[in-house]
């Protein structure tokens, strides 16, 4: 027998009725806004899933003007299969988007973004713009604050424009890194990053040193090396190791920290054994290491989350004028590094 549900479109009210619940409950669950609690919530996708809700969005479009897209601003450095950080950044937000029913429109170029940008903007095509790799006075930041644009990023914003940001602390989180080489008995440390002008990477480096400073290592450890670019990585990393003779090595990034895998094969040394290393980004590559890599981890899927809510929050409720929100990041021990001592 067919059930009435089946004999008919399923509607909003079928939904609140189910779930006990009013209509703006079920609208509030189903676009993620509002204040709802847990077990309330879970009694309205229950009823959706049961009844076989699905939204009319051509309908709930026409209603709010809204255009359910929302524009993701890359650089094409971000676009690299290598870049594995941006691209669970990029999954996680393509996924979570079409869970409130909006779509991800990617824009990217080497060009100034912003006459793409002002286009989307005039023609009204997306409803708020998401943002990363941001610099200092981010041009893009400016143009969107400037005509009043739902936005929000991953990264930290500059002071005096809207503070729509979800980010990490680098610094603490490298400080972090440092402290646990040091809790192991680890007494010469190095660091290697990346020499390339983002704050980023200027943040890690000077949370190494903070580490240092705080547990009364004078100086920068056995030295600090800034890698311009990937092409002379290794033979630079090698002259490093080589020369300065770390007992722990902290890597600005997974990447770094493979190349020092390698190196540390060449020179005959054992990852873990003759030569601790902590990676920074927690990517799935650091997991596929022998030994595992410790490494920082950065909550890719948590920030992802919070900024796109961050940014559907602005298009639903209007002005955002919060401040930004540091993400905790945590140390994922590995093989690389010596078991703590009981």
């Amino acid at each position: 027998m067919v059930s009435p549900t089946a004999q008919r479109n399923v509607t909003i009210e079928d939904v609140a009725r189910a779930a006990g619940v009013g209509r703006q409950t079920v609208s509030n669950v189903l676009n993620s806004s509002g204040r709802v609690g847990a077990a309330t919530r879970s009694r309205v996708l229950e009823a959706v899933a049961e009844l076989g809700y699905h939204p009319n969005h051509g309908a709930r479009s026409l209603r709010s003007r809204r255009t359910m897209q929302l524009c993701y601003l890359m650089s094409q450095e971000q676009l690299q299969p290598k870049n594995l950080i941006m691209m669970q950044f990029l999954q996680v937000l393509v996924a979570e988007a079409s869970r409130r029913q909006y779509r991800v429109v990617v824009v990217t170029g080497d060009d100034d973004p912003r006459t793409e940008m002002r286009r989307l903007i005039s023609s009204r095509s997306v409803d708020a713009f998401v943002l990363s790799d941001l610099e200092a006075d981010d041009p893009r930041v400016a143009l969107l604050a400037e005509v009043g644009m739902p936005f929000a990023a991953f990264g930290r914003i500059t002071a005096g424009m809207p503070q729509h940001w979800a980010d990490i602390d680098n610094a603490e989180a490298e400080a972090q890194a440092v402290r646990h080489v040091l809790d192991l008995g680890l007494r010469r440390p190095g660091y290697i990053g990346y020499a390339s002008g983002h704050h980023w990477d200027a943040e890690r480096e000077a949370g190494f040193r903070a580490g240092l400073a705080e547990r009364g290592v004078d100086g920068d450890g056995v030295g600090l090396l800034g890698i311009d670019d990937d092409a002379s990585a290794h033979a630079m990393i090698r002259s490093f190791i080589s020369s300065a003779r770390p007992d722990a090595v902290l890597a600005g990034s997974d990447k770094i920290a493979i190349i020092v895998y390698s190196v540390a094969a060449e020179l005959n040394l054992r990852i873990g054994r003759d030569l601790a290393v902590v990676g920074f980004d927690g990517s799935v590559g650091a997991e596929l290491l022998q030994p595992t890599l410790t490494s920082v981890v950065i909550p890719v899927e948590d920030i992802a989350r919070r900024v796109l809510a961050r940014a559907l929050r602005q298009v639903e409720q209007g002005p955002d004028g919060e401040p930004g929100e540091f993400v905790v990041s945590w140390l994922r021990l590995g093989g690389s590094t010596p078991q703590p001592r009981a």
